[in-house]
């Protein structure tokens, strides 16, 4: 579902949209309507709720997010090596010159 409609849903629930991003408005709008405020949170790809509206943008949402998160973990621990091999080699070169 586009952001336009997500905020016209907002707008007719009693809720300013403002700056909110999209997950933030349809869990506000889950919230207003007395249901669970869960959309993107099922990153196991299972949900219960088949009537929901937000169903399909859900599951969309969630899987880009946990793909996201998995990226950056991947890019962190690339990091940590890289800096870890760096600090290994540094030491390496003072221990030669010590015992020079």
């Amino acid at each position: 579902m586009k952001m336009d409609d997500i905020r016209i849903i907002a707008r007719n629930a009693g809720i300013k949209p403002g700056k909110l991003n999209k997950a933030q408005l349809v869990r506000s709008i889950q919230l207003t309507e007395g249901n669970f405020d869960c959309f993107a949170t099922a990153t196991n790809g299972e949900c219960d709720q088949w009537a929901c509206i937000w169903r399909e943008d859900c599951f969309a949402t969630s899987i880009k997010k946990l793909a996201k998160k998995t990226k950056v973990a991947t890019k962190k621990k690339a990091t940590d090596k890289k800096k870890s091999t760096r600090k290994k080699k540094e030491t390496a070169k003072k221990k030669t010159k010590s015992k020079k």
